[in-house]
């Protein structure tokens, strides 16, 4: 079985950053949770395998979060639970129709509950590292903030916060380089990292890669499910040119990645009903440029997937972007994902318009390859078996 050598925690953390890379406030606040919950389980005694669970929902605990309000009303220090049970309880949803994650979803859902005697450790100890996380003032010198700091969850303890968390945070906050490697981003969440380096089949990869393509094709109601369309009509011609069964299926996966970097572009951008301007359309161009570089923290082997995920807006010419690449730069699979986002895109619907006629779309292809901008081969291959691609947008549509 094909495999990807990877590191789980830095290809869970590359996804889960890319909603936080356009907000300051929020830049690596699953890591900074993730580092707080580790060292307090330590404290704890957890074991091995406890802190793998910890860090692990640490780092997915707001994978549930779908806009940019949802993320800023969890900047209170207290949210009311009203505000906070739709993204705990959609997190739920999505790892546990997962098979890497679903033992990780009752944490999810309970990471933001006040403390009860029932409340079970791991979410206990994930409340608190998300408010210790929140509070921090990353403007200000950590170490002049700890005596606040304490001062706070002591008060709330018994009623918000678990007491022996909060305990146990009291005995972690005397360290000064707990804090210290917070504030220079040396976030540090386990032992050499040995215990969660694992090998990820194809199938793992497939089930992270459609998991995070729900999340970017649910930040938009435009577009229904357009990354799994453009994954199963990459496949689809991928097949059709006679690729290897292998490659077949990493072009399914980079079409599901393929706008992950979308998490990183503004709500009202991104879900904008219409035709985007010169400025809005020039900070969109950022999101093929974050989908590249999030990829690649995959782990070995990754460079190609992120290739063909990255480069499905660069042109043969030169005029595509983000990095400009010219024919000579773009293998066959950058290429055949270029006409694939084309295609799809042109027969799905969209607010300012409705899904284009199949004549229009051919046309359309063949001018972009008359500008010299995607492959011809390529393209009157799609255009040859659009009848079949049309039926597979539809159902993403």
């Amino acid at each position: 079985m094909p495999f990807f050598e990877a590191d789980l925690i830095s290809t869970i953390r590359s996804f889960t950053r890319a909603g936080d890379i356009n907000k300051q406030t929020f830049l690596d606040h699953a890591e900074r949770v993730a580092h707080i919950a580790y060292h307090l389980g330590k404290k704890l005694g957890l074991g091995d395998g406890d802190l793998g669970e910890l860090v692990l929902s640490a780092l997915l605990h707001d994978v549930g979060i779908l806009t940019d309000e949802e993320q800023l009303l969890l900047a209170d220090l207290e949210p009311v639970r009203d505000g906070v049970a739709p993204h705990c309880a959609r997190g739920w949803r999505l790892l546990k129709s997962t098979t890497l994650f679903s033992d990780l979803a009752q944490n999810v859902l309970e990471h933001h509950d006040y403390y009860s005697p029932e409340l079970r450790p791991i979410p206990a100890i994930l409340h608190v590292a998300d408010r210790v996380e929140i509070l921090l003032d990353r403007g200000l010198y950590y170490l002049w903030q700890v005596d606040d700091l304490i001062a706070y969850f002591r008060s709330k303890k018994g009623d918000i916060f678990c007491p022996v968390v909060v305990e146990a945070l009291e005995e972690v906050a005397q360290t000064p380089s707990f804090w210290l490697d917070l504030q220079h981003r040396h976030y540090q969440y386990a032992n050499g990292r040995q215990s969660f380096h694992r090998v990820l089949t194809m199938d793992d990869l497939e089930e992270l890669a459609g998991l995070m393509a729900t999340i970017v094709d649910a930040k938009s109601p435009w577009t229904g499910d357009h990354s799994q369309g453009v994954a199963e009509v990459g496949e689809f011609l991928t097949q059709k040119a006679g690729l290897p069964p292998v490659t077949t299926r990493m072009i399914k996966v980079a079409g599901l990645l393929h706008d992950i970097g979308k998490l990183a572009i503004p709500d009202d951008i991104l879900m904008y009903p219409g035709g985007l301007n010169r400025a809005q359309r020039a900070v969109m161009q950022q999101h093929t440029y974050h989908t590249y570089y999030l990829i690649r923290e995959i782990g070995p082997g990754a460079e190609k997937l992120a290739q063909w995920a990255g480069y499905h807006h660069e042109r043969l010419n030169g005029t595509g972007y983000p990095f400009g690449l010219t024919a000579d730069q773009l293998d066959l699979e950058s290429r055949l994902m270029a006409v694939t986002d084309i295609t799809q895109s042109l027969l799905e619907e969209r607010p300012y318009r409705p899904p284009m006629p199949q004549d229009k779309v051919a046309q359309i292809l063949r001018n972009n390859v008359e500008a010299g901008h995607i492959d011809p081969d390529l393209t009157e291959l799609a255009i040859a078996n659009l009848e079949e691609i049309k039926e597979i947008v539809d159902r993403h549509s």
